[in-house]
């Protein structure tokens, strides 16, 4: 560990000779170097294109995507209201999380990161329980599979909140 920390001494003196390389690349050797550099912090091209989307970008691809989790688990709920027995919300989140179209979603919006189902489970669950997020399952967020036709509020609240 102390021979790490004397190290640092060096690298920053070598920062000072050399100058900050904040104003981006102007020549194919800035270029090089900030290849060289992600490649030294284990960043892939598709890791590396999600954080500048994020920062740089008009979208807002968090709100996207829970937005789109959103939608799968009041879909799930809406089809098991349709039967007469509506399963406890753990096992709606497990199932919407082990659906294929789950996942494609997943690698759409985070390709560099890899798949854990049971993180994903206990994320969606947490996500949903929050009270902050309750002005998002309000009625005009969500339509009914397949068509134009928003899902009343009354609907919403029968099978997201009711209490058995």
């Amino acid at each position: 560990m102390a021979k790490k920390d004397n190290n640092i001494p060096n690298e920053i003196s070598e920062v000072y000779e050399r100058g900050p390389r904040v104003k981006g690349p102007r020549s194919r050797t800035d270029w090089d170097f900030l290849v060289y550099e992600l490649k030294k912090m284990d960043i892939t091209p598709g890791e590396a294109y999600r954080i500048i989307a994020e920062k740089k970008g008009n979208t807002n691809i968090r709100f996207q995507w829970k937005m789109m989790r959103f939608t799968m688990y009041v879909w799930e709920r809406l089809k098991e209201s349709e039967k007469m027995f509506q399963r406890p919300k753990i096992d709606t989140v497990r199932e919407v999380v082990s659906r294929r179209k789950f996942k494609e979603f997943f690698y759409g919006y985070y390709p560099d990161l890899e798949f854990d189902h049971d993180k994903e489970v206990k994320l969606l669950n947490k996500l949903i329980a929050e009270k902050p997020q309750r002005p998002f399952f309000k009625e005009g967020y969500y339509f009914y599979p397949g068509t134009k036709k928003v899902i009343p509020q009354k609907v919403l609240d029968t099978i997201l909140w009711e209490k058995k």
